[in-house]
């Protein structure tokens, strides 16, 4: 599992698949670098995208706004029935 952090606001999230390119960060849509270190998947929240399926990890308590890697939104608050998109 290798993290990520953000250039911007210092968001982290962590992966466990070999990218061609950096993602972008879930909550500001920042470039993030990889740090070189690593987690263990059990101590992660995992979360896929309903648009291009790929799988990332943040930490517990800690919810995406965006995926890191399309530009997929995910629902906001537990009450929302329906995807958004900006």
């Amino acid at each position: 599992m290798k993290e990520f952090e953000c250039k911007r606001c210092g968001g982290r999230i962590y992966l466990a698949q070999e990218l061609e390119r950096d993602p972008l960060c879930p909550s500001c849509r920042g470039g993030m670098v990889q740090t070189g270190d690593s987690k263990k998947a059990k101590e992660l929240q995992k979360y896929e995208c309903f648009e291009c399926k790929m799988s990332f990890y943040m930490k517990e308590k800690e919810k995406p706004y965006k995926c890191p890697f399309c530009n997929y939104s995910f629902p906001v608050t537990p009450r929302i029935k329906q995807e958004e998109r900006l």
